[in-house]
This record gives structure tokens, sequence and C-alpha cells, in this order.
């Protein structure tokens, strides 16, 4: 889940990378099941989350709980996988082989 803010955050303001939200917003780096599960429970968790956020990624990561086109069809894992490479880290298998995850049903009214 740290990987995820760390990928997010180094690649949001790449403008050739990614797939758009509905509302024109760019959307980068997608969770797999494990890595979706674990950032609910950081979430509930919101100073040592916000801590985490700001030492990771400079600054707070929302939950944007959509599905987009780019997850069901399995396009946004690629973009994932790319920004999960770029930065340097180890990417473990156990969390992030598998498909993008999402919370909530396609186009839940953002």
């Amino acid at each position: 889940m740290l990987l995820m803010l760390k990928a997010h955050a180094d690649s949001q303001h790449d403008p050739d990378f990614g797939r758009l939200l509905p509302d024109g917003r760019s959307y980068r780096v997608v969770p797999t099941e494990p890595v979706d599960t674990a950032w609910h429970v950081s979430l509930q968790h919101t100073e040592p989350y916000a801590a985490a956020c700001q030492q990771i990624a400079g600054g707070f990561v929302h939950h944007v709980p959509i599905l987009t086109e780019g997850m069901a069809d399995g396009s946004s894992m690629e973009y994932t996988r790319q920004a999960l490479t770029a930065t340097g880290y180890y990417i473990d298998p156990e969390f992030w082989d598998g498909e993008a995850k999402s919370c909530c049903p396609p186009n839940p009214g953002i």
C-alpha cells in the first residue's frame, strides 16, 4: 500500500500517464485486492495514514472509490505496474500480481 502511495505521488503530475476519471482528473495508480484491503485498514487510522502520506507522497492521498473502464478491462494495471516500477522499489508479486480492485460499483456518482 505504501508503494502505491509513492507511485501515485511520483506519477500524478505526468500528463502522459494514466486514464481520466469522469470529472477529467487523471487517474493513474490502482490497487489490487490485497493492496485495497490494506489501504482501507490504513484509512481507518487517519493520523498515521496522513503522516505516511506526507512522508511518502508529500501530501494526503485521498481515496477515490470508482470503477473505471481501465480497471474493468485490466489496462489500468499496465499503468500501475509502470508507475510502481518507476519508483525503483521492489514490487512484491504477492501483493501486485493480480487485477485492479475497486471497492465500489461502476460510476458510483462522485
